[in-house]
């Protein structure tokens, strides 16, 4: 029997399609590298350019950055819109370069967090790989500027996301295999959570283990997760935690992943 597969865009799951039928839609541009595609040994949904089964028929379909020469050429201005569009960004992940990219994939693949601050980027204007946290293109300022640049297909952008996230409040019992800390939530969604945590020593790309306590309408629950963001709190007193941390599940179990959803979407309607 065919191996059947189902796609995730804009929050609606699409399918069942073929392989073939898959790579058709990919190349019709009806469904993008960046959408999710489920698979069934991860109980997951990933990322349709870093899949196993279709990560080959992408990074064949693109130049490297090493075959690209380097030009010795001012700054470029992202501001511009004409250049928020054009595929001259690659990235590094995994040990594999993907690529080009326009500025505003890239900015799309941060919102959906597939993209990380501590993952790597090129730039025909570099002269190595730079961490994207280290780029001035992608600064707070920068995106902040980005999103309020009225631009519909900007909007668009920052509009969707892969997962609803809602307000949500409890307390944390955060460990990394070293030492246990104390937290508290701030939002949560199927794919990860805003939290803050009693340790401003953690590091983005650093898995740490969360025992959620039971809130709003979740029951208690465990989570591996990956720590893909690390934000200073300015107006954090001694009771208040320093630092807030964005993590990305990587081990909920399903129930809870759907106890989730159940209460982001009930948060979303009362709303």
């Amino acid at each position: 029997m065919q191996r059947q597969f189902f796609l995730s865009k804009n929050g609606s799951h699409i399918g069942p399609y073929s392989f073939e039928e898959v790579l058709q839609k990919l190349q019709g541009k009806e469904h993008h590298w960046m959408d999710y595609v489920y698979d069934d040994a991860a109980q997951d949904w990933i990322m349709l350019m870093v899949h196993p089964l279709f990560a080959e028929k992408f990074s064949a379909g693109f130049a490297r950055p090493e075959e690209k020469p380097v030009m010795t050429q001012p700054p470029v201005d992202l501001r511009a819109e004409s250049r928020w569009r054009e595929k001259e960004w690659f990235l590094l992940k995994g040990g594999n370069n993907y690529g080009p990219f326009s500025y505003l994939d890239l900015i799309q693949m941060l919102q959906q967090k597939s993209l990380f601050e501590y993952d790597y980027v090129w730039h025909q204007n570099f002269n190595a790989w730079q961490r994207l946290a280290e780029v001035k293109d992608f600064s707070a300022e920068q995106v902040r500027g980005l999103k309020e640049s009225g631009d519909g297909d900007v909007s668009e952008i920052f509009f969707r996301r892969r997962h609803a996230r809602a307000t949500y409040g409890c307390s944390l019992i955060v460990h990394n295999n070293k030492a246990v800390y104390k937290g508290h939530s701030l939002e949560i969604s199927e794919g990860g959570a805003g939290v803050m945590i009693e340790n401003a020593h953690l590091q983005p790309g650093q898995t740490i283990y969360l025992h959620f306590q039971p809130g709003d309408g979740v029951p208690p629950f465990n989570a591996v997760c990956g720590i893909v963001s690390k934000q200073w709190v300015k107006e954090a007193t001694q009771e208040t935690p320093p630092v807030k941390y964005g993590v990305q599940f990587t081990s909920i179990s399903q129930t809870v992943r759907q106890s989730i959803r159940d209460f982001t979407e009930k948060t979303r309607k009362a709303a």
